[in-house]
């Protein structure tokens, strides 16, 4: 897993088909907030995305490279001393060797910080 430690999945509930949430702490404390960004720690939306791909990997037990992204919206800074505590929702559709993943992450408070469209190709 790209950068070990960064978060620990709390809970997964399925909620229809092939779309679950995950509910995700992240690890504060990580190395990563010292470069990004130094007395500001913002989560990379990179990450964000990694852990996005995690999960579908995990639910699809498969590898996955991302081949695209579309309507993709960072709406909030995530402060992992303020807020590390996010909620992921996706939802999976399989269409031509392609996997479809429509996402969205929130703080507990309902408060949208990411949504995006993913395609991946199983590797």
């Amino acid at each position: 897993m790209l950068f070990k430690d960064f978060y620990t999945i709390l809970e997964t509930h399925k909620t229809s088909g092939l779309s679950f949430g995950n509910r995700v702490e992240i690890n504060k404390n990580h190395s990563v907030f010292k470069g990004h960004f130094p007395k500001t720690p913002i989560t990379p939306g990179v990450l964000m995305l990694q852990i996005i791909k995690n999960s579908v990997e995990k639910t699809l037990n498969c590898e996955l490279k991302l081949e695209s992204l579309s309507h993709l919206k960072f709406l909030q800074m995530v402060d992992p001393h303020k807020n590390n505590i996010l909620l992921f929702q996706m939802d999976i559709t399989e269409e031509n060797e392609r996997i479809k993943v429509k996402s969205s992450s929130s703080f507990p408070d309902n408060t949208v910080v990411l949504k995006c469209n993913a395609t991946f190709v199983k590797k």
